[in-house]
């Protein structure tokens, strides 16, 4: 089959949605919802252990999503990483923006960051760390 036709049948993928197991649920939904001001889409809790939230990523419409979530020891899903914080940067959130400084400003007086710093290419960076460790990069392209 060829792109276009992949692409005319509705096969091809649609959306991107990340998933975090969180260590403090509580902790990692203010994060999002208060500092980063992503906003509850859908959520959830199982009864069974299980609880998250589902962010969306810009305005209404988007198709890019954001999923914290808490698994406790007593479902059968857990794994111990769970509750641990994570310890490298092996991976991390970048949330490209058209205002740096805004989210500069914003961050610096809710929470812990590094930056905005010029990049070699030409992009602000502006670096903090989720309630987990996480890192979270904030980062406008060709900023002038």
């Amino acid at each position: 089959m060829k792109k276009n036709e992949e692409k005319s049948n509705n096969t091809g993928l649609l959306s991107l949605k990340t998933v975090i197991r969180t260590k403090d649920f509580e902790a990692s939904k203010s994060f999002y919802t208060k500092i980063l001001n992503l906003e509850i889409v859908q959520e959830y809790n199982d009864g069974d252990g299980s609880k998250g939230v589902i962010l969306r990523f810009g305005p209404e419409g988007s198709t890019a999503f954001f999923e914290i979530s808490e698994i406790k020891d007593t479902h059968y899903y857990y794994q111990k990483s769970f509750s641990e914080s994570i310890s490298n940067d092996k991976i991390d959130i970048q949330l490209r923006t058209d205002n740096i400084e805004y989210w500069a400003t914003r961050i610096n007086a809710l929470w812990t960051a590094r930056g905005p710093v010029l990049r070699p290419w030409g992009s602000y960076y502006l670096y903090l760390r989720d309630p987990d460790g996480l890192q979270i990069i904030i980062y406008q392209e060709n900023a002038k």
